[in-house]
């Protein structure tokens, strides 16, 4: 029997980026000089680096323009010499800061907004006009993060109160690492139990961006009150929906099944418990406040 050849696969991953423009849906696409090619923006993914924030870092190089991520859109795979290239797609955020050149002229050396007709007849590849094409038919969604706090002091070896347990060294790693991955969902606002290790791990973003973290009592371990629980996470949910902000909230490895399942997620989580500062993507139609999509990231430290 002949051998089975298996192919190495290289990640990659990018931003679908549309606005409103003179003449309408506008979309964003580039040129690359060395393939004489129109594509959306796109790039490889880092070791060490998770998938959107790859998309986002890409978008902004390939086009000088600054976008976050929502909801995904496909992951495709085609073969490039004798590797399988996997593209990772998201619906991506313009954000209204200014727009710089790109960074390499020989990699992209135009930047165009294009009608989507005219995109659609201007890209080059069939499978990109179809990620094109699928994620101008989806709807609006909010972004909402859950994330288990980072590693923590042992319980044995601590002699004070339990809210107090604070992050280990690893934790305090993970807390920085999990700044790239808030980024790249342009998370604005930050809620977190009352437990010092949740309000760490939250931390390093808040003050990056300077953000406030909201503290709320329900989310303590252990909480005790499902209820208390449900109805914090539905006030999150309404308050997502109000003002569009994307929305990080930390809390306790025994309350993340109940805190998902009130917005209607959560058997992936009850199956296959969170890892410390692992993040729960869930993308919330924006509409009707059901979760549409989820995502989930294990901390690269």
């Amino acid at each position: 029997m002949a051998a089975v050849t298996v192919r190495p696969v290289v990640r990659a991953a990018g931003l679908v980026v549309w606005r409103q423009g003179a003449s309408g849906t506008e979309v964003l696409t580039v040129h690359r000089p060395a393939l004489q090619d129109w594509v959306l923006p796109k790039g490889h993914i880092d070791e060490g680096e998770l998938a959107p924030e790859a998309a986002c870092r890409e978008f902004t190089e390939e086009s000088g323009y600054r976008a976050v991520a929502t909801r995904p859109v496909a992951t495709i795979d085609y073969p490039v010499k004798n590797t399988t290239k996997r593209v990772y797609w998201w619906v991506g955020r313009l954000l209204d800061v200014p727009a710089r050149a790109p960074e390499d002229r020989r990699e992209i050396d135009a930047v165009t907004w294009r009608p989507v007709a005219d995109a659609l007849a201007t890209l080059s590849y069939a499978d990109e006009r179809q990620v094109l094409t699928k994620a101008l038919a989806l709807g609006s969604t909010r972004t909402l993060v859950l994330v288990r706090h980072g590693k923590a002091a042992s319980r044995e070896s601590w002699t004070r109160a339990d809210l107090l347990r604070p992050l280990r060294e690893r934790g305090q790693r993970q807390a920085k690492r999990l700044r790239d991955l808030l980024g790249a969902y342009g998370v604005g606002a930050l809620v977190s139990s009352p437990a010092a290790r949740c309000k760490q791990t939250l931390q390093p973003y808040s003050q990056s961006r300077h953000l406030k973290i909201e503290v709320r009592p329900d989310l303590a371990d252990p909480s005790g009150h499902p209820s208390a629980v449900a109805k914090t996470m539905r006030e999150l949910r309404d308050g997502l929906l109000a003002d569009g902000v994307a929305r990080a909230v930390c809390g306790h490895l025994p309350d993340l099944p109940p805190m998902a399942a009130s917005l209607g997620w959560g058997e992936d989580i009850e199956t296959v418990p969170m890892k410390t500062a692992e993040a729960l993507v869930l993308h919330i139609d924006a509409r009707s406040g059901a979760v549409q999509a989820s995502e989930r990231y294990r901390c690269p430290v």
